[in-house]
């Protein structure tokens, strides 16, 4: 029986003296890998300090336009410039868009007396830019630059090309992601549209927000967030299915009959003219991006860009104006991109969408949905 009880304290004193060891181990090991985070960090707080105060301006603006342009990293372009610096920053780098508003007239939609002659070039140079719509009237296109690849999707009938989002936007809601709100509204194709309030916590999309923290969804001719007399970047269709791409604010944009509308940007494309882009800032910068235009036909071109992979780095605005004018777009503009960026299409998501640090999509607030044909249309 001594024999036994010693053997047994003999084994608890193992376990404990192994339990120590173990202890020890991890409290040695957890140290070593905060040192690291910590160095990491110190080193990376470095990093953007040296660069914040730069005296290139070229590099600044480049860190400071892309960190915005980010949306998840725009706190690091604040860490050591004050807003004033930041906006100035901002405003230096923006697209030059030519005045006046969407011309409406540029756009002829279901032209009841074609010129067959012109009807066959403009087929002939369709195919050559390898546009050939399919049964659902939708045409897909592998599109490939330097430095990105994507999908570019033309809807020959922009009256199917709507603005899909939550029955209620406001704190404590969480968004939708764009798969969600293809597969709720039956629909063929979607990307993601307008942009949203960051969260901690990444429960994104209750909160509609644009470039300049304002926000703005009209659907179905309702306006379900934002204000009447608040002036938003907006882009959306009127009842008569041609894309507007003005300043207006929500009265303005209710009266002259937007149904269906984000607010987003910059402008790409304006009445047949491609902007100017300056060569500096994140102008010149690789990202993830959606962007939507609308031809002279009225057919709507949606491209989505993969970004931040080692597939694809990524577009620049430039790269866009010019996808835009080789589709013959009359007006382009930009939407929400990054993580948000990506492409349903019958059934399934068809770019790779970029994921920094969270698993799942992103839920966002808005999506464009384009709606199916229905045997008999």
């Amino acid at each position: 029986m001594k024999n036994k009880d010693k053997g047994q304290r003999n084994t608890k004193e193992t376990l404990k003296k192994a339990a120590v060891t173990v202890g020890k181990v991890f409290v040695r090991l957890l140290a070593v890998v905060l040192s690291v985070v910590i160095a990491a960090l110190v080193t990376l707080m470095g990093a953007i300090y040296i660069i914040s105060k730069s005296d290139s301006d070229v590099v600044k603006e480049l860190f400071v336009t892309s960190m915005v342009d980010t949306g998840a990293l725009d706190f690091c372009a604040h860490m050591f410039l004050s807003d004033e610096e930041v906006n100035e920053i901002l405003a230096k780098n923006q697209i030059v868009v030519p005045e006046g508003k969407t011309n409406t007239t540029l756009i002829v939609i279901g032209e009841k007396e074609k010129d067959p002659v012109k009807e066959k070039e403009d087929e002939e140079k369709d195919k050559a830019n390898g546009i050939v719509y399919n049964e659902q009237g939708v045409c897909v296109i592998d599109i490939k630059g330097k430095t990105y690849v994507g999908k570019a999707l033309i809807v020959k009938d922009p009256s199917r090309v709507k603005v899909a989002g939550l029955a209620k936007y406001g704190e404590g809601i969480v968004g939708k992601t764009t798969e969600q709100m293809a597969k709720e509204a039956n629909a063929l194709a979607a990307t993601n549209a307008g942009g949203y309030r960051e969260m901690s916590d990444y429960r994104t999309g209750g909160i509609p927000e644009g470039r300049d923290s304002s926000g703005l969804v009209i659907i179905d001719g309702e306006l379900k967030w934002g204000s009447k007399s608040a002036t938003y970047e907006v882009i959306g269709f009127d009842n008569d299915n041609v894309l507007h791409i003005d300043n207006m604010t929500g009265e303005e944009a209710l009266r002259i009959g937007i149904r269906d509308a984000v607010n987003w940007g910059p402008v790409l494309v304006k009445n047949g003219e491609p902007c100017v882009v300056p060569t500096t800032g994140s102008n010149i910068g690789f990202h993830p991006r959606t962007a939507i235009g609308q031809r002279a036909d009225g057919s709507v071109i949606l491209v989505v860009i993969d970004g931040r992979q080692a597939h694809s780095v990524g577009a620049s605005y430039t790269d866009l104006v010019e996808i835009f004018m080789r589709y013959e777009a009359v007006n382009a503009a930009n939407l929400d991109g990054g993580m948000s960026s990506y492409m349903y299409y019958d059934g399934e998501v068809i770019t790779r969408p970029y994921m920094l640090y969270f698993s799942g999509r992103r839920t966002v607030a808005t999506s464009i949905i384009v709606t199916k044909l229905e045997d008999g249309d």
